[in-house]
């Protein structure tokens, strides 16, 4: 592989790692607001969506992870 190739997929990685940054920020987010919603909030649609939407990201970030990986070992 040549020199810009490779150069090209560094750039690559710190994109996938700003990603990550980003996604963890938001994922942050949504469980401080759920966690602030009152304890009778517990049982509601909205409370369910945004445990979706934690789990979501959570597997997401897992991916992103091992993308990053994956693509380490090329350079």
């Amino acid at each position: 592989m040549n020199k810009k190739r490779r150069r090209r997929i560094s750039d690559l990685i710190i994109m996938l790692r700003n990603v990550e940054i980003c996604l963890n920020t938001i994922l942050n987010e949504e469980d401080d607001a759920r966690d602030a919603m009152p304890e009778s909030f517990e049982a509601t649609d909205s409370y369910a969506l945004s445990e979706e939407a934690s789990d979501s990201m959570e597997e997401a970030l897992g991916l992103i992870n091992d993308a990053i990986d994956l693509i380490e070992s090329i350079v």
